[in-house]
């Protein structure tokens, strides 16, 4: 449970959602009699039952983009490049789907879930995207599929996204890295091309074509923080904001090689929590920010779900998949007894391995911050009508 007080009260982040209690439930401190009935009775403390089974799932970790900042490279580009080396090389096939859908069977079954959510993830996953689609058609076998994806979006055709949305993709996750100039100059090609223009068309072609639903996670170094603003009324021209997801992510320094990272003041807090409330203004959807826990590695050994390389390799997390030593099984034999420490959750990894982690800090000034701007914005809605 993550308890932060803001403006308006004390606010409780647990898995099973999000409470606000009065100050007065507090004293010296310690939450009283009254206040701790009113938590009981909300029950956010643990994830309520789900019917639904996880997977994420590599389909090649190989990528078309160089960003110097990518938890998978394995070292800096040379000088003058922009091609930094990366985790192993692996695509999925066939028989390794195949290999998956044996492999979750049994899960699901002792999870007692009766439908799936499928990430389909890389390095680029649309790289493979033959994979992809056959991967949500074979798992249908299992039960109802609906599935996500992370890419970079340079491939991400109306045509490629049409034939994904009838296989069971719903939404898609694109990271944009400031405005045309800057994104550029980091997110380029492996060759070194700018990528600004075709993630944006390719997206306004696919919202066009597809119901599929967007979030545009905006990774903010302290050069592109005073620019975000600039960027969100950008995106708010060039595509339809009420169909799409808006994120703020603050890039960190995995293991040591980038260094344009926030200082994480408070001032950075206000600025990021600006370019929010211009977001809403502009029709994007904005999420409460949430303490439940990840429903891929929040509980061990696949119980509520699993992350898969595409060569069947088992990993606990998104962050750590193709890094040696972090391997906790095969799809093949399931986990194994593999020491305590290999099993890393969501943002565990980031905040041993980069030389400025996050502090907690500036990540509860920036919850809290939004808690009470979409609450306040809730309540001005609900007057209005």
């Amino acid at each position: 449970m993550k308890i932060i007080e803001g403006k308006s009260g004390v606010w409780h982040m647990g898995p099973g959602g999000t409470l606000l209690l009065p100050k007065r439930y507090y004293e010296d401190g310690q939450l009283t009699a009254e206040g701790a009935c009113e938590l009981e009775r909300a029950d956010i403390a643990q994830r309520g039952p789900t019917d639904r089974y996880n997977l994420t799932v590599v389909t090649s970790t190989a990528c078309n983009l160089g960003c110097p900042y990518c938890f998978q490279n394995t070292d800096a580009a040379a000088p003058g490049r922009f091609d930094p080396p990366r985790i192993d090389k692996q695509v999925l096939d066939g028989p390794t789907i195949d290999r998956i859908v044996d492999f979750t069977r049994p899960r699901m079954e002792q999870a007692g879930a009766t439908r799936l959510f499928v990430l389909l993830f890389g390095g680029e996953p649309l790289l493979n995207p033959w994979a992809c689609r056959e991967l949500l058609v074979r798992l249908r076998a299992l039960g109802p599929v609906t599935a996500s994806m992370v890419t970079n979006g340079v491939l991400l055709t109306a045509r490629k996204a049409k034939r994904l949305e009838s296989a069971g993709l719903r939404s898609v996750q694109i990271t944009l890295d400031g405005p045309r100039e800057l994104h550029d100059g980091l997110r380029a090609t492996r060759s070194g091309r700018g990528t600004f223009d075709a993630i944006l068309d390719n997206l306004a072609a696919v919202q066009e074509a597809t119901a599929l639903r967007l979030t545009l996670r905006l990774n903010t170094t302290s050069e592109g923080l005073p620019l975000l603003e600039d960027l969100i009324r950008d995106l708010s021209g060039r595509l339809d904001p009420t169909r799409c997801s808006l994120d703020v992510a603050p890039v960190l320094n995995y293991a040591g090689m980038f260094d344009n990272v926030l200082d994480r003041s408070g001032g950075e807090v206000e600025t990021i929590l600006r370019a929010y409330a211009a977001a809403l203004e502009s029709g994007f959807e904005v999420g409460w920010p949430g303490g439940g826990e990840c429903g891929f590695c929040g509980e061990q050994d696949g119980v509520s779900g699993a992350v898969i390389n595409a060569d069947g390799t088992l990993y606990s997390c998104w962050e750590t998949i193709g890094k040696p030593d972090y391997e906790v099984g095969t799809i093949d034999d399931g986990y194994s007894d593999y020491p305590q420490e290999r099993w890393v959750s969501c943002g565990e990894f980031s905040k041993k391995t980069a030389t400025e982690a996050a502090s907690k800090a500036f990540d509860d000034a920036l919850s809290v911050g939004l808690l009470e701007m979409l609450r306040q914005r809730r309540r001005a809605l609900e007057s209005a009508s």
